[in-house]
């Protein structure tokens, strides 16, 4: 009995493999089957039937969406000029209050300087009588020396006739001694004149001197009087206030700091790709004529930028421009470059609704400081870029292209993907304004693969504005 069954269980584990690959050789030859009857089904159904969607000319904007934060246009540390007591403070110098240009602010104590600009201005008056005083005795000096010089003259003569006459022997050595010495006195009266009026010119230069140092005085005297009044040199708002009323403050010290409102800058970087179709405009060149070379390689083609700050699921919008370049250069941490929009109304507010742009009921006045705001802005470059349906986009940014009743595989750069359209810049001239491209989902493709056309889609295309893709959204 227990032969029988040893001799059972041996058949079992030889015929147990034996049934196993017998069934998988017959599951081989069935499938195989299956698939040459698939192929030959297929091959009875012909070139398959694909939508196609036209390639049109793309003349719209292309919308570089970013963001960015509010900073001011024009920020002012205003810091005292000179030493004293704060006597008063005006009720408009706090923050958060809005000033105007001229206000008074700050009123330093004047009382020292008033008393300097007086005691200057006798130093001044004293210093314009003595140079009134010495032109009188100019005067006086140069009629006596004129007077002198004619009784010199007069002496000279007289010489002259004596010896003459001592010549003939008609007068005597005393006689002549005497015309001698007449000479000698005139002649030593006018040198001692000479030099009294050469004395009085050096002292005229000296008093000149030293009424223009006490002019110069004067006039710092003036403005240290005029400093002690601290006054708003902008329309703004005041941001900081560091002093208070009675507070001594000295020379350079922080007093308050305001902020001009009536324009505002929107921080943002910018990544190269977006940059390059704004350096691409066709009002570029338009925009630079009348300036240097060198200056354009380093300014911005002002492009029109929307400011939009989102609040309880409304949009408030303002219109600005991008205008130049927060520094120089690309930043070795992000590899983006710095850039400034600006604002040039900032209290010129839009809600944007679906109807278009409103006047808000509610919602924030002007554009602020430290505001987080998106960017849209709104470059038209000059290169040549085309519109397809988005879904004729195929992974690895390839398109199929339909020429003459065959598929072709085409690679393309996208540079923006907005409301079912995308648009490309062909890497050449492969695909071509009213080529057809398919917008239907494929299997297996082959190049140069026979397909048949079907209704082609005629609404896919032609939308005004597109946004610049971003590198995941074309991957």
């Amino acid at each position: 009995m227990s032969n029988n069954r040893d001799s059972v269980q041996e058949m079992i584990r030889i015929i147990a493999p034996l049934v196993i690959l017998a069934f998988g050789a017959g599951g081989f030859f069935l499938l195989k089957q299956k698939s040459e009857a698939s192929k030959q089904a297929g091959e009875k159904k012909g070139a398959p039937e694909v939508d196609t969607a036209p390639v049109k000319l793309h003349e719209g904007a292309l919308t570089i969406r970013n963001d960015g934060r509010v900073v001011p246009y024009v920020e002012v540390s205003l810091s005292a000029e000179v030493a004293g007591r704060i006597v008063s403070k005006a009720d408009v110098c706090r923050a958060g209050r809005f000033v105007q240009k001229g206000q008074l602010l700050l009123q330093i104590d004047p009382g020292d300087y008033d008393r300097e600009k007086r005691r200057l201005d006798k130093e001044l008056e004293q210093a314009v009588a003595s140079l009134e005083e010495l032109e009188v005795q100019v005067a006086s000096t140069q009629t006596l020396i004129k007077l002198a010089e004619d009784e010199f003259e007069l002496q000279q003569n007289e010489l002259d006739r004596e010896q003459k006459l001592m010549a003939r022997g008609a007068t005597t050595d005393a006689s002549v001694d005497q015309a001698k010495r007449g000479v000698l006195q005139a002649r030593n009266s006018l040198l001692t004149l000479s030099n009294q009026l050469n004395l009085l010119t050096t002292s005229r230069t000296r008093l000149t001197s030293v009424r223009g140092v006490t002019q110069v005085r004067l006039e710092q005297a003036v403005e240290d009087l005029e400093r002690t009044q601290i006054t708003s040199p902008i329309d703004g708002m005041v941001v900081t206030e560091s002093v208070q009323e009675n507070s001594y403050v000295q020379r350079g010290t922080p007093l308050v700091t305001l902020e001009e409102t009536s324009t505002v800058e929107v921080q943002c970087r910018l990544r190269m790709d977006e940059l390059y179709w704004i350096w691409s405009q066709v009002a570029k060149q338009a925009a630079f004529a009348d300036r240097e070379e060198a200056m354009t390689d380093y300014q911005l083609p002002e492009t029109p930028v929307t400011v939009v700050y989102r609040l309880s699921d409304e949009e408030y919008v303002w219109q600005g421009v991008l205008w130049r370049y927060d520094g120089i250069g690309v930043d070795e941490r992000t590899r983006t470059v710095p850039c400034r929009v600006r604002v040039d109304s900032p209290r010129d507010v839009k809600l944007r609704t679906a109807a278009g742009f409103v006047e808000p009921t509610t919602g924030p006045p002007a554009l602020v400081r430290g505001m987080f705001v998106g960017l849209e802005i709104r470059a038209k470059p000059k290169a040549k870029l085309l519109e397809v349906d988005e879904m004729a986009v195929q992974p690895g940014n390839k398109v199929y292209r339909i020429r003459e009743g065959r598929l072709h595989t085409l690679d393309v750069q996208v540079v923006a993907i907005a409301d079912g359209v995308a648009v490309l810049r062909a890497k050449d001239d492969s695909l071509r304004v009213d080529d057809k491209v398919v917008v239907t989902p494929l299997g297996d493709v082959t190049d140069g693969m026979t397909v048949k056309e079907g209704k082609p889609d005629q609404t896919a295309t032609g939308a005004p504005e597109v946004t610049l893709a971003t590198e995941s959204e074309t991957k």
